[in-house]
């Protein structure tokens, strides 16, 4: 976190610090924060709490902000590349950064305020307006301290944000007073007027840098994530990063060289040692940000939170028989495996092969019985996030419907899934109603974690790796039990689109789902063609 003080409340080309800002955006109801009070629930972004109802979102990097003021209220905002935002009450992480800003810009109208009142302002000069602050009361809403050296530091180093509400304010008086004029000299007698924009001189770039942080490290680093935008996620896929490419196996590699100058070798020698050093300390500020679990799972783990099937190894029907495949095989709705009842429309977790650690997960089509007695269900695979293009940044509960399809034994079922069947509203009317869903579900997840309850895992896409995109759920075809399968149908509709057939009139043909007439042009490979011919030259 960091201050919104080390940004210019001008538009100013040389910015060496970037800002980036998140929070809940609300509309805009025009409240801001009382002059003698706690603030209200304004209406903007940039830090907004989890009481506040909104659209969670994360800004690109801020420009510029400014304080505005009425009668009895105080607006904070701030400029993005995209628009102007109105803060509203700041969370409880950012209120320790928040409330030296507000309580400067309260200091500044209690100034202005003070000014007002008197009869000529030239007649109080700076350290006049600092004595009189430093009488407030500790009541005061402007109070800082009793001690006036205390007083003129803090107005000193707050500067930028006083002499803005100057500089906004309507009364020329006010704008060119006697303690304007004292605290800029003041500021430039401590070289912090970095952010001062000179309309008639113009600052030479050869000149050294006056912002009291030139000299301090940058507050961002290639290898740091960005503070305001990181989350568990980016942490965690961080994480797994360096714990699998850690530096210790780079500098493994590094003393494997082979130097043959004695020269030479001192001196790379001490440029290695220059650079561990650095290393070092930028490892040191990662760990500070990263958690880095000590030992790395694998993305896809078989899940251990799940309802295992019992002990007892039966297997049987549960219910009578209600229809028959065409091949004469008989359906059923219902089955008991190992003492546990699986139904059509659910999720299983069956063992496709003994040399697999990862079982896979199956959702029951139809249930039947083969004329040799075998009892089977046909199955469509789902792939967890990480099988898929996500990889480790999909969430771990969401699973994919996929068209690949098999027949298992019912004895091959390991333990049952439980998977929610979600279908998603799209579109930007429902952005708000599917972020509360989800965060209410996060939440709900990690309540069952805690308590050590089986993990619910949710699907809502159907994934094609071949077209390399996600689809809706096909739900008017899925789970029937009537021994239709919406992935057979698709491969032998796909089967029939590749085969080749000859019109019975022998004057077209189909191919690859392409019909053929005589007399038509087509492309022929050059490797159909028995006589070659080389290219000819010609001069």
């Amino acid at each position: 976190l960091i201050s919104l003080e080390l940004l210019p409340m001008k538009p100013c080309a040389e910015i060496d610090v970037t800002i980036f800002g998140s929070g809940v955006v609300t509309t805009d109801d025009g409240s801001g924060y009382n002059f003698d009070g706690e603030s209200t629930h304004s209406s903007s972004s940039g830090s907004g709490t989890s009481e506040v109802e909104g659209i969670p979102v994360y800004l690109s990097a801020i420009k510029e902000w400014m304080i505005e003021f009425g009668s009895s209220m105080v607006f904070i905002s701030i400029r993005t590349d995209m628009a102007w935002y109105r803060l509203g009450k700041p969370s409880k992480q950012y209120e320790s950064w928040y409330k030296p800003v507000l309580k400067t810009a309260r200091l500044a109208i209690s100034i202005i305020s003070l000014l007002k009142d008197q009869t000529r302002v030239a007649r109080l000069s700076f350290m006049d307006v600092v004595k009189k602050v430093s009488d407030f009361d500790k009541d005061h809403p402007a109070y800082v301290s009793s001690n006036p050296g205390v007083v003129e530091r803090y107005v000193v180093v707050h500067g930028q944000i006083i002499l803005q509400q100057f500089s906004e304010y309507p009364d020329q008086n006010i704008k060119k007073c006697a303690f304007v004029i004292g605290l800029t000299k003041k500021m430039e007698e401590r070289h912090h007027t970095k952010w001062l924009v000179k309309k008639k001189k113009l600052l030479l770039r050869g000149e050294p840098n006056l912002n009291p942080r030139g000299a301090m490290a940058p507050v961002t680093s290639k290898r740091k994530t960005m503070q305001a935008t990181t989350t568990r996620l980016i942490n965690r896929i961080w994480g797994e990063y360096y714990s699998n490419y850690s530096p210790d196996e780079l500098n493994e590699g590094k003393n494997c060289e082979v130097k043959e100058d004695d020269d030479v070798e001192e001196q790379e020698e001490k440029e290695d040692e220059v650079e561990e050093q650095e290393e070092k300390e930028d490892d040191d500020a990662l760990e500070e940000k990263l958690v880095v679990p000590e030992k790395t799972q694998t993305p896809c783990s078989a899940p251990k939170r799940t309802k295992s099937c019992s002990s007892n190894k039966e297997t049987k029907w549960d219910g009578e028989s209600f229809g028959k495949k065409t091949t004469g095989e008989s359906l059923y709705k219902r089955a008991i495996v190992q003492g546990d009842v699986i139904t059509v429309g659910g999720a299983v977790l069956v063992l496709v092969d003994e040399s697999d650690d990862l079982s896979a997960i199956a959702f029951v089509e139809y249930m039947f019985e083969r004329l040799d007695g075998s009892k089977m269900f046909h199955g469509r695979i789902m792939q967890r996030s990480c099988q898929t293009v996500l990889g480790n940044a999909g969430n771990e509960r969401e699973i994919f419907l996929t068209n690949e399809c098999m027949d298992f034994e019912l004895e091959d079922i390991k333990q049952i899934i439980m998977v929610d069947i979600r279908s998603m509203p799209w579109g930007h009317e429902h952005r708000k109603m599917n972020a509360n869903a989800d965060k209410v579900d996060r939440a709900r997840a990690e309540e069952r974690k805690k308590k050590g309850l089986p993990i619910e895992y949710y699907c809502r896409s159907l994934y094609c790796p071949d077209r390399g995109a996600f689809f809706t759920l096909p739900f008017g075809s899925m789970g029937l039990g009537s021994a239709f399968c919406d992935s057979c149908k698709i491969k032998d509709d796909d089967g029939d689109r590749r085969s080749f057939k000859m019109n019975a009139s022998m004057t077209s043909f189909i191919y690859r789902g392409t019909e053929y007439f005589t007399y038509d042009y087509v492309y022929v490979s050059p490797s159909f063609f028995s006589a070659e011919r080389e290219g000819e030259i010609f001069k």
